[in-house]
């Protein structure tokens, strides 16, 4: 699906797939279907062949359509639940900060403030836009190196410090699965079967023997509902992009409720 698609807000990316897909099927009726009836002919067994054509492709096109959908709502769903993950061990690691002594605690404090700011203003709507920053890695490969840095005096602090250093193992392996949704979509190649099985599908309809009214309530009613199935898919697909993406509510719970009330007061 061409990517300027994910930058359509959803009502109107709705709106205009129920448009071109009942106004595509009333241009068929009014063009394509004189022609088409030329080229198969109208003998009395018409739609009943019809019928059986379309029975045999609607069957494999309904069964790649649901694929689809489920598909690209499990991979919603993972990438949400890596956000959740993340905000997690980052709230996770906030609050191991309160058993490490000073300046370390105030500075990796100050630091996950700086990267959850940062992952709310700056990646997110770069997410929106199909890409990332590179200022989150420079501020998790910071956050690294400052616990890297401390040395543990008391058996206590050891313990605390290889509980933390777990704690940002999975920081960085959520943080690493939430980038990746920025590049989780289904394949272009899925996509081009979605649009000719569409275009079959109507294509079909359009060869139907039936008088002009009911044959346009038919294919506005199956077009309609086509229509919806592929705004869904659309709407799942590409999980952070567009109008329709995952939002950074996770990360927002986290600064409101556990780190704004630390920040430092200018």
């Amino acid at each position: 699906m061409p990517n300027f698609v994910y930058d359509i807000p959803q009502a109107d990316l709705a709106f205009w797939f129920a448009v071109l897909a009942v106004g595509g099927t009333f241009l068929g009726l009014l063009f394509l279907k004189p022609i088409l009836r030329l080229l198969v002919g109208g003998g009395p067994d018409l739609n009943e062949n019809i019928g059986f054509a379309t029975a045999s492709s609607g069957l494999f096109y309904g069964l790649l359509l649901g694929l689809l959908t489920v598909s690209a709502y499990q991979n919603r769903e993972r990438v949400n639940m890596a956000i959740m993950q993340e905000a997690a061990a980052v709230g996770s690691l906030y609050a191991d900060m309160d058993s490490y002594p000073e300046p370390i605690s105030s500075d990796v404090k100050g630091q996950l403030r700086d990267y959850v700011l940062y992952t709310i203003h700056r990646d997110w709507p770069a997410h929106r836009d199909g890409f990332y920053m590179d200022g989150g890695i420079s501020r998790s490969d910071a956050l690294r190196r400052t616990l890297a840095s401390f040395e543990p005096s008391t058996p206590r602090e050891e313990i605390v410090h290889a509980e933390t250093i777990a704690s940002l193992k999975e920081f960085s392996s959520f943080r690493q699965q939430r980038l990746n949704g920025v590049i989780t979509k289904i394949p272009a190649v899925l996509w081009y079967a979605v649009l000719v099985g569409a275009g079959i599908n109507i294509l079909l309809l359009l060869m139907l023997r039936m008088k002009p009214l009911p044959h346009f309530v038919l294919g506005a009613i199956n077009a309609f509902f086509l229509g919806v199935v592929l705004f869904v898919i659309v709407a799942l697909d590409d999980p952070l992009r567009g109008d329709s993406g995952l939002p950074p509510e996770p990360f927002e719970r986290l600064w409101d409720r556990e780190m704004k009330w630390d920040e430092p007061r200018g």
